[in-house]
């Protein structure tokens, strides 16, 4: 099976009816649906980092440059004031993120360790400036999307985006198709590689590997699903600017990835709404919720050593 693990399987299985019911019982709260909506698309971005970090063994301060880039790719290469087919344009921006990382992981995998971690955080800090200073692409205030792109299939259209509870459903669908690509992906020959290479490189390599391809390869995917994350996200609240890249945004979804389960990519949905649900908390309680919200992930991470997936599993798998 796809998903080993009895906890894995019980957490998705719940996890995937509640969020099927959400928009039927909050469909007269859109602000409550958006919230979601915004952790499902934070889910998707999550995903693809921990594939990174968790199972290739690359950890990046630099993943927020492609989530960044979905939005902004989006923009520059759509008609301002044309309804466009979102599917068409979702595989055009992911091919154009899969090319960027390309060039971009070449640079980069060239480097391990703590110098993958600065220079990929450097190249990330790039892009944010040129951004944030080119008059072009809206500087700090960015760009704004004024038209949602329509989702029709064959002339079939399922799907109005501006309609909250239908891009909630097509933001659960993307977390669905992430999460079974990763699975999938690790769960083949090119996976097992991948693993071997990240626990023992030179075995792997003396084995007649080439654990740059692997690893470039990989990095491709990862910023590519991050990519579309972005996408999404600049749909769904119509604009995009260079705080989409910043390193706070790799930093947080890494923590949310760290609170999770480093490796288990479901426990990215996991600390995904972890997070965002004390943040909702801590935000409405008190003006120095930054105080609360560090002492939370301290205390989590000092008594959860394996993230919420490895308590859950020590918990139900006894």
């Amino acid at each position: 099976m796809i998903f080993e693990k009895r906890t894995e399987r019980l957490f998705l299985a719940i996890f995937f009816i509640i969020a099927l019911c959400i928009p039927l019982f909050l469909e007269d709260n859109s602000f409550f649906v958006g919230k979601v909506t915004t952790i499902m698309i934070l889910a998707v971005f999550v995903m693809s980092l921990d594939f990174l970090v968790g199972r290739v063994g690359l950890v990046t301060l630099g993943h927020a440059l492609f989530y960044g880039l979905g939005g902004y790719l989006f923009v520059i290469v759509t008609p301002e004031y044309e309804a466009v087919n979102f599917w068409v344009y979702a595989v055009y921006i992911m091919g154009l993120s899969a090319l960027i990382a390309l060039v971009v992981g070449v640079v980069v995998l060239r480097t391990s360790g703590i110098y993958f971690i600065m220079i990929t955080l450097a190249i990330s800090q790039m892009a944010y400036y040129f951004f944030f200073d080119s008059l072009e692409f809206g500087g700090n205030d960015g760009l704004f999307i004024f038209m949602k792109p329509e989702t029709s299939i064959f002339g079939l259209n399922f799907l109005n985006l501006d309609n909250p509870s239908h891009f909630y459903y097509l933001s659960l669908l993307a977390v669905l198709i992430t999460l079974l690509a990763i699975k999938i992906i690790l769960r083949s020959r090119f996976g097992r590689i991948v693993e071997a290479s990240r626990l023992n490189p030179e075995r792997t390599e003396a084995l007649g590997y080439n654990i740059f391809a692997f690893r470039l390869i990989s990095y491709i995917i990862g910023s590519t699903l991050a990519a579309y994350a972005g996408l999404l996200f600049a749909l769904q609240y119509g604009y995009v600017n260079p705080q989409f890249m910043t390193w706070e945004m790799s930093g947080t979804a890494l923590v949310m990835s760290i609170l999770g389960g480093i490796g288990t990519i479901y426990g990215a949905i996991l600390g995904t709404i972890t997070y965002e649900g004390l943040l909702y908390i801590f935000e409405h309680m008190s003006d120095d919720w930054m105080l609360f919200m560090g002492g939370a992930i301290i205390l989590m991470v000092l008594l959860l050593r394996k993230g919420l997936a490895g308590y859950l599993e020590k918990l139900l798998e006894k």
